[in-house]
């Protein structure tokens, strides 16, 4: 009786429902395990909340540039269009890191989530929970920024 309780509880659906993975769980796997399924959902359930939050982010950044006033002081003039100003700069990021959000959830679902598109090599799961949008592991990261600062492109 008790087995079929614990069973019942871990069975939504008739699938079994599965724990996601911890950060230290996460970086203890083998490289076997890179971007198996369970190291896939950890990172789009990390996308996801980032989404949300810079989708909310957003919503606030547009309120307050809609919102912005200015004063009758030059003073508050100036401040308040610095403020605009700080407040539409952070909307564009916000759009951009977006997209990068996107694109990386994308690459999930198309299997080439966690692999260099320069080198074909693994990005690592300690650089992608730094930065779960990038797609270039470290290496070739740096020969990009020397190459760069090399040619001032």
């Amino acid at each position: 009786m008790a087995e079929h309780s614990f069973a019942a509880a871990f069975m939504a659906d008739d699938r079994i429902r599965v724990r996601p993975l911890t950060e230290l769980q996460l970086v203890q796997m083998d490289d076997v395990h890179y971007m198996s399924e369970s190291q896939k959902n950890f990172f789009r359930a990390r996308l996801v909340a980032l989404e949300e939050w810079l989708k909310a982010r957003t919503r606030t950044t547009s309120a307050e540039i809609a919102t912005c006033s200015a004063g009758a002081d030059p003073a508050d003039r100036a401040s308040a269009e610095e403020e605009h100003q700080l407040a539409i700069g952070a909307r564009v990021r916000d759009a951009e890191k977006l997209l990068d959000v996107a694109a990386a959830i994308k690459r999930i679902d198309q299997d080439s989530f966690g692999w260099c598109l320069d080198t074909g090599e693994m990005i690592g799961v300690g650089r992608l929970l730094i930065c779960p949008t990038t797609v270039l592991c470290v290496e070739a990261q740096q020969r990009r920024e020397s190459k760069n600062s090399h040619y001032g492109a």
